[in-house]
């Protein structure tokens, strides 16, 4: 993580390219802040819970181990067999993870392995131009532990892969803010956003207003947009801790400007390398919440939109002090991509009382009683009639799978399957990885 220091000149001076203050900052009473007054009126609804990374995508530049890529070629067939005893075995252990390794690639990138902390996708030793891994970092694990930490602990599973450099370029990342103000969001108006961007949409939800995106496709993009209303969809409830030791009600809506920046971008900030880029996140912020965007006051008086004033509550984002060293991460984190267990329990009694309803019961223990022996019932035919196999063996197969992909479990093949299949398994592996070279 970079120091106090570093993270304050990021976001005093500009950073790398020394970035001009915000527009309307140089009129305040007190110098840039979380909490600096502004021209034109406070926003008395205005706090700032979170200042993050939300989305980081690093490639680092190397080559494969041999032996590695043969591996990955097996296991790679192994995800695209029929069989699930075989498609279970798709698995690649490594530093306290349990990848999934996928039945595709990614673009030009052969191999993929995910968990709920990575998604890895690795090129072929027999490609010059590609870095060797090209890695997104999740979410929720970066809002539970520093960036930096993750890059260092992604760069030494990354040696157990290939050789590779120990510090990654960054391919994209995505800076954020979180907060509740008093302004509302969804009457600003279009002509309000003052921007070198071309593309500027605004989107609802039943009904609901559900925020702004801008410039989206370009090298730069922004969006502001209510994070509360967005949770509700993606299940990204880890953000409510922070948010509540930040002072958060738990009902209150909380919007999020957020800015995502590609590797182009970076490059004409002069920013090459994922230290510099963290040593400058607050010359990213201001660059992007000043010079590129600016969210202004119309002035129907004057057709020059750049003299309009900012808005009060720009300025507060704009002037954001940024630092990653006094925000509380998440406590918890788990690599395993596990579904909600509340989700699962909606989903057992949705699915309980519907089969309860059907044979008109109202007693809980008797209605979960027949709902499991109907079940059984059914399925110990359909194994038996369909399937040819036991109703045991079946429930063990399905478990493995979902250990497979929730990845909470190495699932290692039995020494019957293993020593009866091995060599067919490697012979076809070969076959396939020749064929997709066009030998």
């Amino acid at each position: 993580m970079g120091s106090k220091k570093q993270s304050h000149k990021a976001a005093g001076d500009g950073g790398a390219a020394a970035q001009p203050q915000p527009a309307g900052a140089g009129g305040s009473d007190a110098p840039p802040s979380n909490t600096a007054s502004n021209t034109y009126g406070e926003d008395a609804g205005y706090k700032l819970l979170r200042v993050g990374v939300d989305s980081l995508y690093l490639s680092f530049h190397g080559e494969i181990f041999e032996g590695v890529e043969s591996e990955l070629i097996r296991l790679k067939y192994l995800a695209q067999s029929r069989f699930p005893d075989e498609q279970i075995q798709a698995q690649w252990p490594v530093e306290g993870h349990i990848f999934e390794v996928r039945d595709k690639g990614q673009g030009r990138f052969p191999f993929v392995l995910e968990d709920n902390t990575f998604r890895i996708c690795l090129s072929s030793g027999q490609s010059r131009l590609l870095p060797m891994a090209y890695a997104k970092v999740s979410a929720e694990y970066l809002a539970h532990r520093p960036v930096e930490e993750i890059v260092h602990e992604l760069a030494r599973l990354l040696q157990e892969f290939g050789e590779c450099e120990l510090w990654p370029t960054v391919s994209r990342i995505d800076l954020y803010a979180d907060f509740q103000t008093g302004v509302e969001i969804g009457e600003l108006t279009r002509e309000a956003w003052i921007t070198r961007a071309d593309a500027i949409d605004s989107y609802s939800r039943k009904g609901r207003f559900s925020g702004w995106k801008i410039g989206a496709g370009g090298v730069i993009s922004a969006r502001l947009y209510d994070k509360t209303l967005e949770i509700l969809k993606s299940g990204k409830t880890f953000f409510h801790e922070p948010w509540r030791r930040a002072g958060w009600d738990g009902q209150s809506r909380v919007w999020r400007l957020e800015f995502q920046c590609m590797r182009a971008v970076l490059a004409q900030l002069g920013l090459r390398t994922f230290p510099q880029t963290l040593e400058y996140l607050g010359g990213i912020w201001g660059y992007a919440a000043s010079t590129w965007l600016r969210l202004a006051i119309p002035d129907a008086g004057d057709s020059n939109r750049g003299r309009w004033p900012t808005h009060p509550l720009w300025q507060r984002l704009a002037a954001i002090v940024w630092r990653l060293d006094d925000v509380p991460l998440t406590r918890t984190y788990s690599a395993a991509r596990v579904p909600s267990v509340e989700r699962l329990l909606r989903f057992h009694m949705a699915l309980l009382t519907s089969f309860m309803a059907i044979h008109k019961l109202r007693d809980y223990d008797q209605g979960g009683l027949l709902l499991l022996e109907k079940c059984r019932d059914f399925h110990e035919g359909r194994c038996r009639d369909k399937l040819e196999t036991e109703f045991e063996a079946w429930i063990a197969q399905q478990v493995s799978i979902k250990e497979r992909r929730f990845n909470t479990r190495l699932n290692g093949p039995s020494l019957r399957h293993e020593a009866s299949t091995s060599d067919e398994v490697d012979r076809d592996a070969v076959r396939y990885h020749k064929a997709t070279r066009g030998e």
